[in-house]
């Protein structure tokens, strides 16, 4: 007998598709930028030194990103429906069943949430905007060949997969800034940069035999392993960014729905704000926070605010309004709870008149 599965596991597994769908797409985006550029046009204008025609040959726009936006609205409705669908059956005074629904034509949360992910997206290719632009000035004023800076900036094209890698688009700047250390320290035989590339934890510990021995000889890595190496560490850091961004985004639109879900409830009468209590909770994590393992356990009314130790207030984990700081890898969970007696109650003595 198949086993039913509670609201948490619902939940939960839905989170797990949706991370994985929003990974592949934010990915495919990508993808899409560094294959649709064409090398030798990007690579005359860098020649020319024509920098806005070059940052427009890239073509990064929010149009790119367009099923990554739309993934997270439908991953918020996934969440809604999944919510209502496992809320209980309910029959009221009369005797008739109670049927939860979920709504989104019109709705201003989902309205809400549609905002979220367009400005999600407006930060994203501004930021990717700015990555780009400031390769392209740092390769220029260093007079770097213009062919070598094109391809730091999209990558080579891999002859298995047909896509480009090993650029550094799609990258947060932290992560640009990392890959220049990893390429300028191993090229230079800078022992700093090499002993701080062995403790990476996204690099490719297949190539730190070329760094091992570059230390131990006194040297420098080289010039072919080194291209290897920065290759590597950036498809990982492309794949670490694209699964960041995947779970903190389907966190917040899981979560959204969930509170959203239950609202829409109170508002069509089904159930009553005074009988909803929210319980901040937390899954195994590698790296908790210190102010969400204080938060864990405590429970408030429905339309309350949660305070957390840094001042902050939220309607619970995952609030799209809290900063970075507080949502970015959160694992948190909120579970609502329903006193369907006491409503049933309330409600049978209005009719009664007891």
């Amino acid at each position: 007998m198949l086993k039913r599965l509670s609201p948490r596991e619902l939940l939960l597994n839905l989170a797990i598709e949706w991370e994985s769908t929003l990974a592949r797409e934010w990915l495919d985006a990508i993808r899409a930028i560094t294959s649709a550029v064409v090398l030798k046009d990007l690579v005359a204008e860098l020649e020319r030194g024509n920098l806005d025609r070059a940052m427009a040959l890239l073509n990064i726009d929010a149009d790119r990103f367009a099923r990554f936006e739309g993934a997270i609205v439908s991953a918020y409705n996934a969440g809604g429906q999944a919510v209502v669908g496992s809320m209980p059956k309910l029959i009221d005074p009369d005797g008739n069943r109670v049927h939860f629904s979920w709504g989104v034509r019109n709705m201003p949360a989902e309205q809400a949430m549609r905002q979220h992910a367009a400005s999600l997206v407006d930060d994203l290719v501004g930021e990717q905007l700015t990555v780009a632009r400031s390769v392209l000035v740092d390769g220029l004023s260093r007079g770097q060949n213009p062919r070598q800076t094109a391809l730091g900036l999209v990558g080579r094209i891999n002859r298995r997969t047909g896509f480009r890698e090993g650029g550094v688009l799609g990258l947060t700047p932290s992560s640009v800034q990392t890959l220049d250390k990893i390429y300028g320290g191993l090229r230079a035989g800078d022992t700093q940069a090499m002993r701080d590339y062995l403790g990476y934890q996204l690099r490719d510990k297949r190539f730190d035999g070329h760094v091992r021995r570059a230390l131990e000889q006194g040297g420098s890595v080289p010039a072919d392993a080194v291209d290897r190496i920065v290759t590597a560490y950036s498809n990982r850091a492309l794949k670490y960014r694209a699964d960041n961004l995947a779970l903190t985004e389907t966190n917040i639109a899981l979560a959204k729905a969930k509170t959203d879900a239950f609202q829409q409830q109170i508002d069509a009468g089904k159930l009553d704000a005074q009988d909803l209590t929210k319980t901040w909770q937390r899954t195994v994590s590698r790296a908790p926070r210190d102010g969400h393992l204080a938060m864990v356990g405590k429970t408030i009314p429905f339309g309350k605010l949660f305070t957390l130790p840094s001042g902050h207030q939220c309607t619970g984990p995952h609030d799209p309004n809290l900063p970075a700081s507080e949502i970015v890898n959160c694992k948190c969970l909120l579970e609502l709870s329903v006193d369907f007696t006491a409503q049933a109650l309330r409600k049978y003595r209005a009719r009664v008149g007891g």
